[in-house]
């Protein structure tokens, strides 16, 4: 079994979609049965290897959720499938696809066996610009900016979802006065996601007032679309919970949503932009 990766250019700019390609090959001599490339755990993961003295060296672009199902491959026979990416950070880049994990499947493939693809170089330039996140509520704009050198995985499905309109209309459905607010969840209920879940990218940033931070369960790998602003430090989260991001502009808004119990479900994401300034 051979694996290929392609990608449509070899540089894109900031917030262009990358799509990537990715084949699989039965070289053997018998027909297989195999998942179909997509971008899920048991499928396909993308591997991004950056320059060695980077704060983050490597990133894993991953979901964890089942597949669409399996092709059978007759000897010689090939199976591809288009993996749509943001390209969330802006440096030079390494990628190529891990396939099918076997035995002890960890998120981070950790002592897993898996099939790696042709290794391809990308740079996405950003010509002095950044990644952010506008959210309009009614108690006015919140702006956020992403930390993809640390939470790749995490700023990929954020950005994704936003621009797939995902997030508009959702409620901050809890808000802890002193703590977090947090908002995601389509049901309202505090259960409901994406669809998919995503490792944990746990790193060394404090939760300060204003930082991005992802709910989970007590999973630490159960990270879905719900997120929580800080509104005062949160060191206990330190470790355990993916900081992605920070408010940089409309903190006053996160504070008025945050100043009571009684405001959760009462303030709504009414529209979430993804722009780059």
């Amino acid at each position: 079994m051979s694996v290929n990766i392609k990608a449509d250019k070899d540089t894109y700019q900031l917030g262009d979609t990358m799509r990537l390609t990715v084949t699989v090959t039965n070289e053997g001599a018998v027909p297989v049965e195999v998942p179909k490339p997509e971008l899920c755990l048991h499928s396909v993961s993308i591997h991004v290897t950056r320059r060695p003295d980077a704060p983050t060296p490597e990133s894993y672009i991953t979901r964890i959720k089942g597949g669409s199902g399996n092709a059978k491959l007759k000897p010689g026979d090939s199976v591809s499938g288009v993996i749509e990416l943001p390209a969330v950070d802006p440096h030079g880049q390494l990628i190529e696809a891990y396939y099918r994990p076997t035995g002890n499947i960890h998120p981070y493939f950790e002592g897993t066996d898996v099939e790696v693809s042709n290794r391809i170089p990308v740079k996405v330039h950003a010509g002095g610009k950044k990644l952010y996140a506008k959210i309009d509520t009614e108690a006015g704009e919140i702006k956020l900016e992403f930390f993809a050198d640390r939470a790749m995985n995490h700023v990929a499905s954020f950005v994704e979802l936003a621009r797939k309109g995902y997030y508009d209309g959702i409620k901050y459905h809890r808000v802890v006065p002193g703590f977090v607010i947090q908002g995601g969840d389509p049901t309202g209920t505090g259960g409901g996601g994406p669809g998919y879940k995503l490792p944990a990218e746990f790193n060394e940033i404090h939760h300060d007032p204003g930082m991005l931070s992802m709910a989970r369960t007590s999973d630490p790998h159960s990270a879905g679309s719900q997120y929580f602003l800080c509104t005062a430090d949160c060191g206990g989260l330190d470790n355990e919970y993916t900081v992605f991001g920070k408010v940089v502009d409309g903190m006053g808004a996160v504070m008025q949503i945050g100043e009571s119990e009684s405001n959760a479900g009462k303030f709504h994401m009414r529209k979430v932009e993804i722009v780059v300034e």
